[in-house]
């Protein structure tokens, strides 16, 4: 006799069916629905490597030892039905996945009291809020942009971008929205920035930044961009260009590749000033370097051709006024 396999699942599944078998022309029953066409995602979770430790950041106060967070973009919301899709991952997470650094998975291996869930969107999501009230979950404000979900299993919170006000430690998610700080926070994307090869997240944001509000990223860059290097700046040039994102005219091109072009003759002159009046006078203060660092190309040029009629380092005065 053949060996009888064992699949109690089609033998539940043909149990129910003998159950309900009356009412199949009132009902549908359905055998191992996929709930989704392709894998189950979660947006980021960031776990905690020692339980006690506190992250020192307005958006993650309320963080445990597991984080799950739910982002929308700038033109999306979160629905109701995004709310109990994001309950839904954490639970899944929960009740299959391996408590940290662990290889096998026990029961209980995560405790739901160590789980916390993050909506993070551009704008307070009213009719979720209005649909939670209704069935008894109170919406708490705990600081500007944050509202806590009270009533849950798990903590939760709704995290609003456009209401953020602490610049200096958000402005990488404000720049993801339309808050009225936007430009505050490309000014400090701006002051962030050294190295292009070592900064791909931030050359990230800066793309980001110039697709949500290009108006304000330009007016921004062109005022603050003496504050990112010349690398950089070609970067953010070329890769917004190839984006069809202008910052510059062909004109303002032009002007810029002149205006460099006279810094680096002003550069040459300043070089070989402070190199002649070190051979004059011997070593000459950081004061008078500065001072010759700064001077336009028309001043660099009438000291040189006077360079000999200066008897003493305090005669430079007279031109470096």
């Amino acid at each position: 006799m053949d060996e009888i396999t064992n699949d109690w699942h089609s033998d539940f599944y043909a149990a129910i069916r003998e159950i309900f078998k009356n009412e199949k022309d009132k009902i549908d029953i359905i055998q191992e629905q996929y709930l989704s066409k392709e894998p189950l995602r979660i947006d980021v979770i960031i776990v905690k490597k020692n339980d006690d430790y506190g992250i020192n950041k307005q958006i993650a106060r309320i963080f445990k030892k597991y984080n799950i967070i739910e982002y929308k973009s700038p033109e999306d919301y979160i629905s109701i039905d995004d709310y109990f899709k994001g309950l839904g991952y954490a639970y899944i997470y929960k009740s299959t996945m391996n408590g940290y650094e662990k290889t096998n998975k026990k029961v209980n291996d995560i405790r739901i009291e160590e789980v916390t869930l993050s909506f993070v969107s551009n704008s307070y999501p009213r009719r979720l809020t209005k649909f939670l009230k209704e069935y008894d979950r109170n919406i708490e404000k705990a600081e500007d942009g944050i509202y806590y979900v009270k009533g849950e299993w798990i903590s939760i919170q709704l995290v609003v971008l456009k209401e953020l006000k602490n610049v200096k430690e958000n402005y990488p998610v404000i720049l993801l929205s339309d808050n009225v700080y936007f430009g505050e926070a490309f000014e400090e994307l701006l002051k962030s920035i050294n190295d292009v090869k070592d900064k791909d997240e931030k050359i990230r944001l800066l793309e980001a930044a110039f697709r949500v509000n290009i108006k304000k990223a330009v007016e921004v860059f062109k005022m603050y961009s003496d504050r990112v290097n010349e690398e950089t700046q070609e970067y953010i040039i070329k890769t917004l260009k190839e984006a069809n994102l202008k910052i510059y005219t062909e004109e303002e091109l032009k002007e810029r590749e002149e205006k460099g072009i006279e810094k680096g003759i002003e550069k040459g002159i300043g070089k070989t000033l402070i190199r002649l009046l070190t051979r004059k006078f011997g070593d000459i203060s950081s004061d008078y370097k500065k001072k010759i660092e700064n001077a336009n190309e028309r001043t660099l040029t009438e000291i040189v051709d006077h360079i000999f009629e200066i008897n003493k380092i305090e005669d430079l005065d007279e031109y470096l006024k």
